[in-house]
C-alpha cells in the first residue's frame, strides 16, 4: 500500500489503511434488496450504484496517484447484495437490521486500536469493527423511485465532464442501533420514534465511498447526522414523496 494513499490527510485514507492494517482486503456495504417485481429496474439500478462508486473513487484532483489509488480501491470493493423476496419484499428497517446482524455472524473483522489517529473523548470505545461489519445498506420502493429521475438525468458516457443527475439514493442502517432516550426530543415520530438519531439514514449514493472512508473514525450519531426525510450529506433535500 503506497505511503501516500495512507496518510492522515489523505482522500480515503481511512479505508486505505484499513486494507493494509488488518490484511483484509474486502470494503463496501452489504446491500438488502426490498424491491421485487421489476429486475431490470434493480439491475439498474445497481449498475448506477456502482458508477456512482466509480465517480467518487475518482473524485478529487488527478495527482498523487489518485487514479491508481482508485483503481486498486475498486478492485477490492464488495457490494454483497443480499435478497430474498419471500421475507424481504417491503421489510421494515427493523428486519433489514436483523438479517444484517444475522449476515454479519461469524464475520467481523477488527482494526488494531492503534490505528485510530485521534484521540477517543471520554470513557467511549475505538472504533475498531470495520463499517463493512457495523452498517449496511437498504433499497426500499422509495429508493428505487429515485431511479427514473436519476437515469433520465444521467449521461451516455460517465467519464465526460457532466452536471450531476438527480439523486439516487439508499438507506444507510446502523446494526448496532438500540432505541434510547434523547434530551433534544421530542422529534416528529419516524418509525414510532421521536428521538433525534433513529439509527438510519437517506444517503446519496454520490459519496458513498466517503462515507465509508469516514465511518472508520466517526459513527452515524453524530453533530452532521440528518434525520429523515433529510438526505445525506448536507442534509439540504429531501426525499420526494411518492
Amino acid at each position: 500500500m503506497r505511503e501516500e494513499w495512507t496518510a492522515w490527510h489523505a482522500r480515503l485514507g481511512n479505508l486505505c489503511r484499513s486494507l493494509r492494517d488488518t490484511d483484509f482486503h474486502e470494503w463496501g456495504f452489504v446491500i438488502c434488496r426490498g424491491v421485487y417485481g421489476d429486475d431490470d429496474a434493480w439491475i439498474s439500478f445497481v449498475q448506477c450504484f456502482r458508477d456512482n462508486v466509480h465517480l467518487d473513487l475518482a473524485r478529487g484532483i488527478r495527482r498523487h496517484g489518485s487514479v491508481e489509488r482508485g483503481a486498486m480501491l475498486e478492485q477490492y470493493a464488495q457490494w454483497t447484495v443480499i435478497e430474498d423476496s419471500a421475507t424481504l419484499d417491503g421489510a421494515s428497517r427493523d428486519d433489514i437490521r436483523q438479517r444484517f446482524l444475522t449476515w454479519r455472524e461469524g464475520r467481523i473483522v477488527r482494526r488494531p486500536v492503534a490505528a485510530n489517529p485521534f484521540p477517543i473523548p471520554g470513557d467511549a470505545e475505538p472504533i475498531t469493527v470495520l463499517p463493512r461489519f457495523t452498517y449496511c445498506l437498504y433499497v426500499d420502493y422509495d429508493c428505487l423511485a429515485t431511479l427514473g429521475p436519476h437515469l433520465a438525468g444521467k449521461p451516455s458516457d460517465i467519464s465526460q465532464p457532466h452536471l450531476p443527475p438527480p439523486l439516487l439514493v439508499v438507506i444507510l442502517i446502523d446494526g448496532d442501533y438500540v432505541t434510547q432516550q434523547d434530551a433534544q426530543g421530542p422529534f416528529p415520530p419516524i418509525d414510532g420514534s421521536t428521538v433525534r438519531y433513529v439509527g438510519w439514514e437517506y444517503f446519496d449514493t454520490r459519496h458513498i465511498c466517503a462515507l465509508y472512508n469516514d465511518l472508520h473514525i466517526s459513527t452515524l450519531d453524530v453533530d452532521d447526522y440528518h434525520r429523515p426525510p433529510a438526505i445525506s450529506p448536507g442534509g439540504s433535500r429531501s426525499m420526494p414523496v411518492v
